[in-house]
């Protein structure tokens, strides 16, 4: 069949939809190399106990207390969480929201030069008296 009915538009719009299909194809072959390259994540056993000690500790926000009741419910596994399989989840995407807006600013603040003492001490978890833990293990779960 002859493609002679086409308008310049149409040959346009073809043209402009290859275009796009190519960089789709570009960003998803990127994605895998990234993916790939991602080392598997596996939380130990110890770890695991921790992390849900200091949610039923009362340590953490609601969102994560409530991430816990449904993986005590077997919906999910820790391991689900940390691998990313269950970050499809509204709710798990909702319990960890805080923490990334946090590690953002962490981010920043390092990428304007500062010290890591001073990002410490800008952890908004941080407790507020002078105590001073290297590794607060609860800081990561607000």
């Amino acid at each position: 069949m002859s493609e002679d009915w086409k308008t310049q538009a149409v040959r346009d719009a073809e043209a402009a939809l290859e275009e796009k299909m190519r960089k789709v194809e570009e960003a998803l072959d990127k994605a895998d190399r990234l993916s790939a390259s991602l080392p598997e994540v596996k939380l130990t056993e110890d770890k695991i106990r921790e992390i849900e000690e200091l949610i039923r500790a009362g340590k953490a926000p609601a969102e994560l207390t409530e991430l816990q009741a449904r993986i005590d419910a077997g919906e999910f596994t820790w391991n689900d969480v940390a691998d990313g399989t269950a970050l499809r989840d509204e709710s798990v995407q909702a319990a960890f929201s805080a923490s990334v807006a946090n590690m953002q600013k962490a981010k920043e603040l390092l990428d304007e030069g500062h010290d890591v003492a001073t990002v410490i001490s800008a952890d908004p978890n941080r407790p507020s008296d002078d105590s001073y833990d290297d590794d607060p293990p609860d800081s990561f779960l607000r």
